[in-house]
């Protein structure tokens, strides 16, 4: 038998969230992850779990939202990016471009095709013609 709870604004809200990019009902998502939060409960220890809240980096995705289009939310955005493994890609302003960003800075433009980067110019020095 269902009963009734209060739950937060910030939870309610990345449920919704949630709950649309995995076909779920919000209740279905948050029962997904009490499910889960349950289960990892069971096999960890006291201490595990402590250490594991503490450590959390987890910001509530509908903090992340009223973030965005402030100062902070692009610097935590940036500071995000930087950590990723390279290439870093940014847009260009020409329609499905890209710019790959190699770790020694090298910058190449190019596109996406079949999940593939396919650059714009030919990466390798052209052959000298004589």
């Amino acid at each position: 038998m269902g009963m009734p709870v209060k739950l937060s604004d910030h939870l309610v809200l990345d449920a919704r969230v949630a709950a649309g990019v995995t076909n779920r009902s919000i209740t279905g998502q948050i029962e997904f992850w009490a499910e889960i939060g349950k289960a990892m409960e069971e096999r960890m220890g006291f201490a595990e779990v402590a250490a594991l809240k503490r450590a959390q980096r987890n910001v509530p995705l509908s903090q992340l939202i009223d973030e965005v289009e402030r100062p902070q939310g692009r610097a935590r955005l940036r500071a995000e990016l930087d950590a990723l493994a390279y290439p870093h890609f940014e847009p260009t302003k020409k329609p499905g471009v890209f710019v790959r960003i190699s770790e020694d800075g090298q910058r190449i433009e190019g596109r996406f095709q079949k999940r593939e980067f396919v650059p714009l110019v030919s990466e390798l020095p052209h052959a000298a013609t004589t």
